[in-house]
């Protein structure tokens, strides 16, 4: 992280966040120089007090990557490397896209956030596919989040990527493509996924859009919908609508630190709905273990992250995992300085 910090991170956002991207993205096209870093710098830490499941996943910590970083599973042989617990990759669309217009990615550094405007670029799902079959080097969880425009688009990728996966994760809507005063109907696309998979829902999770979470009675339906269903699992994350006119369509989504309390109050709110009945998976802004706990306590079993990644460099799965260790040291010892909740990080089994 001290490298990452000290000698990367200023060069990197001396250039523009998509140029930065695309850099990042061609280091880590090559797979061998990172499993080789891996195992030199411990960045899996192995733990049985981090194992956890989720969507009937095994996974052997709780922090994983979110999607969007690799959206057309190109760079797994290096990212299942980091010591993630999982990676999701996507979003996969049925055909190729070229997504928004330039600049897609604007920078908030003071607030480790990020807004973006991708607009789903894709190469689309045949190429994803033949990707995810290929055999990596390394195995973590691999989760993938396939996105489309209708309930049939969606489901005929669901079935064609999930034999090559742990986990698919549905995306019903990308915030980016909803124009301002147009209203969807989440619950309704979802119902037509349902009906369209064969009951095929054990390793399903479903990314519960972000608008969907500010109104209450539409959150408990779509909840309801995934619980009667038996969807394995639930994304609940805080990103948030900003007009930003540095990125190229003048309107983004807000993602990191800047979103984090909107996003544990989210998972709160979806736990209570779903009352112990179906696992939860937190995302936005997570940095460090004490956001991890956070999530835990509020109900998740799990976390991806994204911006981090982009803050903090390839060692931040290893850093959070690390701190989450200490803390379990030492609330083992009885330390009486630790934050209420601490000395029970685990939460109730699903």
């Amino acid at each position: 992280m001290t490298l990452y910090r000290n000698l990367l991170t200023p060069a990197l956002f001396a250039l523009s966040a998509d140029r930065s991207h695309g850099l990042a993205h061609a280091a880590l096209r090559w797979a061998l120089p990172w499993q080789v870093l891996s195992a030199a710098s411990g960045l899996d830490v192995v733990d049985p007090r981090l194992n956890t499941t989720f969507a009937g996943v095994e996974l052997s910590n709780p922090v994983g990557l979110a999607a969007g970083f690799d959206k057309d599973a190109e760079l797994l042989g290096s990212l299942s490397a980091l010591g993630f617990g999982f990676v999701c990759v996507g979003s996969i669309m049925p055909e190729p896209r070229d997504g928004n217009p330039f600049p897609r990615l604007v920078r908030y550094a003071e607030k480790e956030s990020i807004a973006d405007s991708m607009g789903v670029p894709s190469r689309g799902r045949a190429y994803a596919v033949e990707r995810l079959r290929q055999p990596r080097a390394r195995r973590v969880p691999v989760f993938a989040n396939v996105g489309g425009f209708s309930a049939e688009t969606i489901a005929d990728s669901l079935l064609a990527v999930q034999p090559h996966v742990d986990a698919v994760e549905i995306s019903l809507m990308c915030p980016n493509l909803l124009k301002a005063g147009e209203t969807f109907d989440e619950v309704g696309m979802l119902r037509g996924v349902l009906d369209r998979i064969d009951g095929r829902t054990a390793s399903i999770v479903v990314r519960v859009p972000n608008d969907t979470t500010q109104l209450h009675d539409r959150f408990a339906e779509l909840i309801e919908l995934c619980v009667a269903a038996k969807v394995g699992g639930l994304k609940v994350g805080g990103g948030s609508r900003l007009v930003e006119r540095r990125l190229g369509t003048g309107m983004g989504t807000l993602h990191g630190r800047a979103i984090f309390e909107t996003a544990l109050a989210n998972v709160e709110r979806a736990a209570k709905f779903a009352r112990g009945r179906i696992p939860i998976k937190g995302n936005g802004g997570i940095s460090c273990a004490a956001d991890v706990l956070a999530m835990r306590r509020a109900g998740a079993v799990c976390v991806d992250l994204y911006s981090a990644f982009i803050y903090q460099g390839w060692t931040v799965a290893r850093d959070i995992n690390r701190e989450l260790v200490a803390l379990f040291e030492r609330a083992a010892k009885g330390d009486a300085s630790l934050p209420r909740g601490i000395r029970t990080p685990e939460p109730e089994p699903v």
